[in-house]
């Protein structure tokens, strides 16, 4: 039970991390007019940093002697290489999904793959996390 509260508080906080860091991506991408792989890596590095520090003080316990900058650092480049390859596997799926020439979707395209991958990334960041803040 307790692995499902903290789980729920994760996604919870991390919902917030998203929202703000799906903001500043279609702020990059639809303002901005950024490529959306880098805007993405931008974005989203902003909301990893935002989870990192609500999650170690409200949610994990640092349960080693390692100090949380240094995990911050093992985090931050964790994230970086998801972030790199997320953000190559978004620019694949908006090539797939234009093939269809579907307008409505092609027009909101940079939308649809930020919300389409993010479930995966926020499973695999929960399970990262815990393992990082709680288990090293």
């Amino acid at each position: 039970m307790k692995i499902i509260k903290q789980a729920l508080k994760f996604f919870s906080v991390s919902g917030i991390g998203w929202i703000s860091d799906f903001i500043i991506y279609l702020l990059l991408t639809n303002t901005l007019k950024i490529n959306l792989d880098l805007a993405n890596m931008f974005s989203s590095l902003f909301g990893v940093t935002f989870v990192f520090f609500v999650s170690t003080r409200k949610i994990f316990i640092n349960n080693s002697k390692i100090n949380l900058r240094i995990k911050y650092i093992i985090y931050v480049s964790y994230q970086l290489l998801l972030i790199f390859f997320v953000s190559k596997l978004m620019l694949l799926l908006k090539d797939v999904i234009s093939d269809f020439d579907i307008k409505l979707i092609n027009n909101y395209i940079s939308i649809v793959v930020k919300i389409f991958i993010t479930p995966f990334t926020m499973i695999i960041n929960y399970l990262v996390m815990k393992y990082l803040i709680e288990k090293l």
